[in-house]
C-alpha cells in the first residue's frame, strides 16, 4: 500500500516503485527526508529529495561534494548512501533522490540532545560539517 504523499515524493522516476514511502522524517539542508522500504530486500531506508539541485550553482557544488564523501566513507557512525536516482532522461534532471541506509540519529538530533557541549564543540562541528 503506498501512502498519499508518494505521488507527491516521487516525481516519474522509474525507479520509484523498488521503495514504499512510510513518513516524512524531517527537512535535510537541500530536501525533504522521508523514511521508507527497500521492497527488493526488507531494509529500511531514508529518501532525500534535493528539488531544483542546479538552481544555484554554489548549492550544486556543495550536494556533489556532500555526494561523493559520503559515497567514500566507510564508518558505523557515518549514513551510507545505498542508491542514488536520476531522472528518466537528461533534459529532465531537476531533482536527485539519495537513498540511505536508515540511522538511530542525525548530527543536528545529536548536537541537540547533548549538554555536555561546549560552543567550541558547536563552533567545529558547524565548521567542519555545516558546509557539506
Amino acid at each position: 500500500m503506498q501512502s498519499t504523499n508518494e505521488a507527491d515524493f516521487f516525481t516519474e522516476y522509474g525507479e520509484a516503485s523498488r521503495y514504499q514511502i512510510h513518513e516524512v522524517v524531517g527537512k535535510g539542508s537541500y530536501g525533504v527526508v522521508d523514511a521508507a522500504v527497500d521492497t527488493h530486500n526488507g531494509e529500511k531506508v531514508t529518501i532525500k529529495k534535493i528539488n531544483d539541485v542546479f538552481e544555484h550553482v554554489s548549492d550544486a557544488t556543495r550536494i556533489l561534494r556532500k555526494i561523493k564523501l559520503l559515497g567514500l566513507l566507510r564508518h558505523p557512525d557515518i549514513v551510507e548512501i545505498r542508491h542514488i536516482m536520476l531522472p528518466p532522461s537528461r533534459r529532465e534532471f531537476k531533482d536527485i533522490y539519495v537513498v540511505f541506509k536508515l540511522m538511530e540519529s542525525n548530527l543536528n538530533q545529536v548536537i541537540k540532545a547533548n549538554d555536555d557541549l561546549t560552543p567550541e564543540h558547536h563552533q567545529f562541528l558547524c565548521t567542519s560539517f555545516c558546509e557539506l
